[in-house]
């Protein structure tokens, strides 16, 4: 006899007849009424439960006519999976039977000379004259000069003709300077000399006229060789435009001189010596201002304004006269250039001074440098023979405060002891640092 039991609504499952909840999913199946279950089929596809979600491994399940379908499909997937691996075989096999056929050459044959009996006939060919070989230019030796006492490298580069401070390194890596302040008395330096300029106010020098034009032609082409082996040719400056003269820079003399000596201005110098910079000059003041600099050298030539000669009365001796004094040189008081008035010097920053010098000093004369520390009532001096001083570190602020400075150059007569010729006052501000 069949015991009865509850099927549960929601999983399907059977539980005992007296069951009031699912074993399987748990639901309440108290109102489910207990019944037989139904007669079933003994054969593996009865028995298999579908519910189980797995049907696809039930292969006894499926039809006869199902299993002949699944056949086919597989056997025809196979035929086509070997037709595409014989039809690349083939297409692989035939592209290597192809062999190119080799490229042939054709010759040409090329008809000999001709040859026409008879004496040969002589021809003439020109053979160029042998060039006579160039003869050797002289190099001009660099400038050498030895280190004096209050000698400094830039004013030794200033005196072999440079107008800038490009050379400057050169010059340290010909001699194996490592810094331009440490150089020795008796120093032997070496200085290339600067490249020469076009002279634009140089007239042409006159010329005798060739005789023929072979004597003509000679004669340019020697020009023409000249300027080939040596294009570095000063031109030369036989005369002077009417109204010119030639002034030899002095030592220790600069523009400002020259131009008060010949009663001109920094204008006027600078379109009669193109040659010569000007640089950061104000040409609408005489002197072309304070920041106004201009490099010469000692012996050194430059165009001036020829001084217009004045007829004067020769006085007549009355037996009474007195002798006249000569007159002695003067020298006007040096003129401060630069820092300018009240600037503002930056902490650890090199502060260089300059002047301009409008006499001549004596050889017993230097310039002394005078400086003072008006926050903290410092004095510091120096002597030079140079128109620029660098201050050296130990006169800096020794603080983090900035210094009121006030400085002045004078002509000190180390013979004497005497200080004449004071520029003018002027100063700057001098933020320190931390040491």
């Amino acid at each position: 006899m069949t015991e009865t039991v509850k099927v549960c609504p929601i999983c399907q499952a059977r539980n005992q007849q007296h069951a009031a909840v699912c074993v399987t999913c748990g639901a309440s199946i108290v109102e489910v009424r207990a019944q037989r279950p139904a007669r079933t089929d003994d054969s593996a596809a009865a028995r298999y439960d579908f519910r189980l979600g797995e049907a696809d491994l039930a292969e006894a399940s499926l039809s006869r006519r199902g299993r002949l379908l699944s056949a086919v499909l597989v056997l025809t997937i196979l035929a086509a999976a070997a037709a595409i691996a014989l039809l690349m075989l083939s297409s692989r096999s035939g592209g290597a039977a192809a062999v190119p056929q080799a490229a042939t050459a054709t010759y040409t044959r090329i008809a000999g000379p001709s040859v026409t009996p008879g004496p040969p006939s002589a021809t003439f060919t020109s053979s160029p004259m042998p060039t006579a070989p160039p003869t050797d230019t002289l190099t001009p030796a660099p400038c050498m000069r030895q280190v004096a006492a209050g000698d400094s490298l830039i004013g030794i580069i200033t005196g072999c003709g440079h107008q800038n401070l490009d050379i400057l390194p050169t010059v340290m890596q010909l001699n194996g300077i490592t810094d331009e302040a440490l150089i020795q008395i008796g120093q032997e330096i070496i200085v290339p000399l600067p490249r020469p300029r076009r002279d634009s106010a140089a007239t042409a020098a006159p010329a005798s006229e060739p005789e023929n034009e072979s004597a003509a032609a000679d004669s340019s082409s020697a020009g023409l060789a000249l300027l080939a082996f040596d294009p570095l040719a000063p031109t030369e400056t036989p005369t002077l435009l009417p109204g010119l003269m030639w002034h030899d820079v002095r030592p220790d003399e600069n523009m400002i001189a020259i131009a008060v000596q010949y009663k001109t201005n920094a204008k006027a110098l600078s379109d009669l010596n193109p040659e010569i910079e000007f640089l950061l000059c104000e040409f609408g003041l005489d002197y072309g201002g304070p920041e106004c600099t201009v490099n010469l050298w000692q012996g050194q030539r430059i165009r001036v304004p020829a001084p217009t000669p004045t007829r004067t009365p020769v006085p007549t001796a009355s037996g009474s006269e007195t002798p006249t004094p000569l007159p002695t040189a003067t020298f006007n008081a040096p003129i401060a250039q630069s820092p300018p008035d009240e600037a503002f010097i930056a902490p650890l920053q090199q502060v260089t001074l300059r002047w301009v010098g409008t006499g001549r000093l004596a050889a017993d004369e230097v310039y002394r440098v005078v400086l003072v520390d008006r926050d903290s009532g410092a004095n510091f001096t120096a002597d030079t023979r140079e128109l620029f001083f660098i201050l050296p570190e130990a006169w800096a602020p020794r603080d983090s405060n900035s210094h009121q400075y006030a400085w002045q150059v004078d002509v000190l007569n180390t013979s004497t002891g005497r200080v004449s010729n004071s520029s003018a006052e002027r100063g700057f501000v001098w933020q320190g640092a931390e040491r």
